[in-house]
């Protein structure tokens, strides 16, 4: 009988399962939402119950989806959001909300520590820039502002670290995530111990260290219980989840670069050695050997969501989903917006740009715009973004074909006049859930079922559809790009200026 293994993605906003044979069928997928909260301006928190909770009620569904396929579940990885932190007690209980990779709370913390180590060293460590969140600087504001939370906790746990607590009852992170989480020294694959005294914490408050796709333990009586799953199934380390994506995408070579579209937009591309000469992120992939450089643009899916609930989502419903009718308005508006641009930085903007107060902004507004033209203008912005990122990468061949994952590959407008301002083809992976489908090969990796990648991807024999950029298109946003590039210049210059007191959390 055919082995089963179950790649779960915990996201920013939702949870997805799925649940995949050995021979690269996939059997059931479901997913389960639930919410942020911004208690204030700058800052992001969730509620680390609702993880699990997920967790539980997506593996149920898929499970239920398939009869009698439980009982030949060998296997479970996870793909996971990366950067926030949750404290927790002894039991591993929340003892707060998790405060989420996007809040940018930390700008005193950030000041502390250029003080007093240098913003370079949390760069060459963690292989991430200094800025107003993630793990490091979370605690320490926690220590600073919520002491008797701290004095509480037991561990300082991530999203990755918390859930494998939950299932087998050890904390395992893997080794992607311990360096976005900004405690680890990616280099050397240990704790940094400069930087845990700057927290305040010590080495046993934190998770174990493993490579992704190593086996971490199998779950416990009481975590198989909930999920519907006998006891002997294994936990497999699991990765960030542009890393897991990598994965399912078939992106394990040098030289390959992918897009993630979700709540952030992300630039990963794959290399054989660590690259600090850029200023881009680095992290070690989830495939042996390869290091990842990543570029991300936290507000790029964000920024449609705002524009749709909040500006367009208030008319009079239509029968047809509020994204189609996006796309199919958004569809019919010029080119390059009319003159109408949009800058999609509304928590700060990232790499090229330098570091500043940002805010984002439509320039070039006129009385013949609409709704509708902001959102192609906000669709245009984003994709000039990722050009301008995607530019400074090193890949082997500027024309080959660019993987496309998460939201913006379903969307038709979006998804060409990415390929437009490109100027290079999209290839689109039509399965759907890439991070899961990484999950569930880190998981078959870690139990045995494949012995390689390759071999894994190839039972899958995955479809794709290839997005060919249009020539006159091309040309006509050669010249908005530029002119992009010099107006978020020119509104770096403006926002070059010391917090305003208000925004200092």
């Amino acid at each position: 009988m055919l082995r089963h293994l179950i790649g779960i993605d915990i996201g920013t906003t939702g949870t997805k399962s799925m649940l995949i044979r050995e021979d690269g069928q996939v059997i059931a997928h479901a997913y389960q939402g639930y919410p942020l909260s911004s208690p204030s301006v700058g800052r992001s928190e969730q509620n680390a119950e609702a993880w699990w909770e997920a967790v539980v009620h997506t593996v149920h569904d898929v499970l239920a989806a398939a009869p009698g396929a439980a009982g030949q579940v060998v296997a479970i990885s996870l793909s996971t959001q990366g950067g926030t932190m949750v404290p927790v007690d002894q039991q591993g209980m929340p003892l707060r909300p998790a405060i989420v990779w996007n809040d940018s709370r930390c700008g005193d913390q950030q000041r502390a520590f250029e003080a007093a180590l240098g913003a370079e060293r949390m760069y060459h460590s963690s292989g991430w820039t200094l800025g107003r969140g993630l793990n490091a600087l979370q605690i320490a504001w926690l220590r600073q502002h919520e002491p008797q939370v701290f004095e509480q906790t037991a561990h300082f746990l991530s999203v990755h670290d918390f859930l494998s607590y939950r299932l087998t009852g050890q904390r395992a992170v893997d080794i992607s995530n311990a360096g976005i989480n900004q405690v680890a020294d990616i280099t050397r694959k240990a704790y940094d111990t400069d930087i845990l005294a700057f927290c305040g914490v010590r080495e046993e408050q934190l998770a174990r260290l493993v490579d992704s796709g190593r086996p971490i333990a199998p779950l416990t009586v009481r975590a198989a219980q909930a999920l519907g799953l006998p006891q002997d199934v294994l936990l497999v380390a699991g990765a960030h989840d542009q890393y897991a994506a990598c994965v399912g995408a078939g992106i394990n070579r040098p030289g390959r670069a992918m897009i993630g579209s979700g709540t952030a937009w992300v630039v990963t591309a794959l290399g054989d050695k660590a690259d600090f000469s850029r200023g881009f992120a680095q992290s070690r992939a989830a495939v042996e050997g390869l290091w990842g450089s990543i570029v991300s643009l936290s507000t790029g899916g964000v920024s449609l969501d705002w524009l749709l609930q909040s500006v367009i989502g208030d008319q009079p419903s239509s029968a047809k989903p509020d994204y189609v009718r996006l796309n199919e308005q958004a569809a019919q508006r010029p080119i390059g917006g009319g003159g109408l641009m949009f800058f999609p930085y509304f928590r700060n903007a990232s790499f090229p740009l330098p570091p500043a107060d940002w805010h984002a902004s439509f320039l070039g507004l006129d009385l013949s715009h609409d709704r509708y033209s902001m959102a192609r203008a906000v669709m245009e912005g984003v994709a000039c973004h990722i050009a301008w990122v995607l530019e400074q990468f090193p890949v082997d061949d500027p024309s080959a074909p660019v993987v496309l994952s998460g939201g913006a590959g379903k969307s038709p407008v979006w998804r060409q006049l990415l390929a437009d301002i490109l100027g290079r083809p999209l290839r689109i992976p039509t399965m759907a859930d890439l991070p899961c489908i990484g999950a569930g090969i880190l998981a078959g990796l870690g139990s045995g079922v494949f012995d390689n990648p390759d071999e894994a991807l190839a039972r899958f024999s995955p479809e794709e559809m290839l997005i060919q950029p249009d020539p006159e298109h091309i040309r006509t946003y050669r010249d908005y790009q530029q002119l992009y590039r010099r107006r978020a210049k020119g509104l770096a210059a403006l926002y070059q200026e010391p917090p305003r007191e208000s925004r200092s959390i």
